[in-house]
């Protein structure tokens, strides 16, 4: 494994934490969006080049959905999040990453040869993955366009 997994990992909890947990809309877009760019990371340094590069293209088409829709749909009143409240679900957030790092969750590794190397195999097994995640951005942009119908008459 790469040295460098265990802390792109927490940082990849942090951020999906974070993006759940900050009220502001803008926020929350911007953690989910660090969240996409570093599993796409992930799936780089671990030699899934493709895998990668779907998981940015997917990341970007979401992220601008959710941007768009959470700018839209919401309320213009803004509610102010304190800095102990950020600061708090950081905390949050590396404490629930810590058992990953701790119980070690990585899978026994195969002694015997294997015929297809482990980029190939991410990338077949991402195919019900990557069509799930289109289906939810298809879903979400169908929501956001009968809402702002609906608002508009």
């Amino acid at each position: 494994m790469i040295p460098y997994d265990i802390p792109i990992a927490t940082a990849l909890i942090i951020s999906a934490f974070l993006s759940i947990h900050l009220d502001e809309n803008i926020h929350a877009v911007v953690s989910f969006g660090g969240m996409m760019v570093l599993l796409s990371g992930l799936y780089f340094a671990l030699g899934a080049l493709f895998a990668a590069v779907f998981q940015l293209a997917i990341g970007v088409g979401t992220i601008a959905v959710f941007f768009l829709a959470g700018e839209m749909l919401s309320s213009k009143k803004r509610s102010k999040q304190s800095f102990k409240n950020k600061v708090l679900g950081v905390i949050v957030a590396t404490v629930l990453s810590v058992p990953s790092i701790i119980l070690g969750v990585t899978p026994p590794i195969q002694t015997a040869p294997s015929s297809i190397s482990f980029s190939e195999a991410l990338w077949r097994l991402r195919g019900l993955d990557l069509t799930a995640q289109a289906f939810v951005i298809l879903v979400i942009s169908l929501g956001v366009s009968i809402i702002l119908k609906r608002r508009r008459g």
